[in-house]
C-alpha cells in the first residue's frame, strides 16, 4: 500500500512540475488570436456559469420593459456595447472574432439566460474574456435597462425602436467633427 501511495504522489508531483515548466518556459499560448483548447474552454465555461448562477441577484428585472426603459436601454447599449456585441447597423460586430473566447453577438442571438444572469455579467464583467465590469460606470438601473433592451430587442415598441435608430445613426455633416491631434510644433533650426 505504501508503494501505491508513493506512486500516486510521485505522479502528481511530475504532472504539477511538468505543468509548471510548460507555463514557465512560455509554451502556453496566451494571445487573443489563439483559440483556447477544449479543456480550457470547458473549465472556464463551467466556472463562469456556476459562479454567475450562484451570485446573480435573486430578483427579476425591476425595470419594466416599457417604451421608456427600452428606449433608455437602447441608447445605453448602442453607446457602450454595440461595438463588440453588435448593434442596429451591424448586427454582427467585426470585433466578434478578435477576442477569445469570441464575443457573444447578443443582438443577433438574444441570450436565453435569466435577466439577473445578464445583469451580473454586465455589472461585474467576465475575467480573462475582455468583458469589462460596468459597475461604477453605469448605475444598477441603467444596467437593468440595458438588460431589458437586450432581452426585448427583437420586438421593440416603435418609440424604443426609434430611440435605437437615432442612437445608431452615423454622425451627420451637421454634427461636430471628431477631435484632431494638435499641430506638431515647428521644428527648431539646428545650431
Amino acid at each position: 500500500m505504501r508503494g501505491f501511495i508513493t506512486g500516486v504522489l510521485l505522479t502528481v508531483a511530475v504532472i504539477l512540475g511538468g505543468t509548471y515548466q510548460y507555463l514557465h518556459l512560455g509554451k502556453f499560448p496566451v494571445g487573443a488570436d489563439n483559440p483556447p483548447g477544449t479543456i480550457e474552454r470547458w473549465l472556464a465555461d463551467m466556472a463562469m456559469e456556476e459562479y454567475i448562477d450562484r451570485n446573480m441577484p435573486k430578483q427579476g428585472n425591476p425595470m419594466q420593459p416599457n417604451a421608456q426603459n427600452l428606449a433608455a436601454g437602447a441608447r445605453l447599449y448602442e453607446q457602450n456595447c454595440s461595438y463588440c456585441h453588435g448593434g442596429l447597423l451591424q448586427r454582427v460586430s467585426p470585433m466578434r472574432t478578435k477576442f477569445n473566447p469570441p464575443v457573444p453577438q447578443i443582438i443577433n442571438q438574444i441570450p436565453g439566460d435569466p435577466d439577473a444572469h445578464l445583469f451580473w455579467a454586465i455589472k461585474h464583467g467576465i475575467r480573462l474574456s475582455g468583458m469589462s465590469s460596468w459597475a461604477g460606470i453605469l448605475s444598477d438601473d441603467q444596467i437593468w435597462q440595458v438588460t431589458a433592451f437586450v432581452k426585448h430587442s427583437a420586438n421593440l415598441p416603435p418609440e424604443a425602436q426609434e430611440a435605437w435608430r437615432q442612437a445608431a445613426a452615423p454622425a451627420t455633416a451637421n454634427s461636430a467633427p471628431p477631435p484632431t491631434a494638435p499641430p506638431a510644433p515647428a521644428s527648431q533650426p539646428k545650431p
